[in-house]
């Protein structure tokens, strides 16, 4: 060990701590529950990301979510790939709710802007448009098969556009988007 060498320490943030609990609460999870994970990466070991090569560290994500470590949940954006398929919850022997564990991570994520910039353009498309992906092109390839361009979706609805778009202004995106919400 050398002497006079800085050490990089991360501390709890207590203020991060308490709205992570609060999170977990709503998702009907504790930081007790999670302090039952058996660290067994089952979890991992079924996630479709996972198999196709994502960083996955849910030890590293379900050991820091235990001791409140902010750093550690901004600076891994596995999060961000769950595709939220539901497996990990499915194949949990400690009943942990791995997908319900991701999500309060990106919602406490989300409000410390903390996530790929992928997904402010789909926040951005799921608002303008009531879809978070739109593949260009769309309209002709539904065309050719004989359906209408437009899909009887919010795309295709303008009122219930509006309609998604005033039920977003009353979630937590109207308080954290980083566009306005007009």
């Amino acid at each position: 060990m050398e002497f006079g060498r800085e050490t990089n320490v991360i501390k709890l943030d207590e203020e991060f701590f308490k709205e992570f609990e609060t999170e977990l609460q709503e998702a009907g999870m504790s930081i007790n529950d999670l302090r039952s994970c058996i660290q067994c990466g089952k979890c991992a070991g079924t996630c479709p990301m996972a198999l196709a090569g994502l960083e996955f560290f849910i030890k590293k994500i379900v050991h820091a979510a235990t001791l409140g470590l902010k750093e550690i949940f901004l600076d891994d954006s596995s999060v961000w790939g769950c595709q939220s398929c539901n497996r990990c919850v499915e194949i949990c022997p400690m009943e942990i709710k791995p997908y319900e564990l991701i999500q309060a991570i990106r919602r406490v994520s989300f409000r410390e802007y903390a996530m790929p910039s992928n997904t402010i353009d789909g926040l951005q498309n799921y608002y303008k448009l009531g879809h978070a992906v739109v593949v260009k092109g769309y309209e002709n390839r539904r065309k050719k098969v004989g359906l209408p361009e437009l899909p009887p979706t919010t795309l295709g609805n303008e009122e219930m556009r509006k309609k998604f778009q005033e039920m977003l202004k009353n979630t937590v995106l109207a308080e954290v988007a980083p566009f306005p919400l007009d």
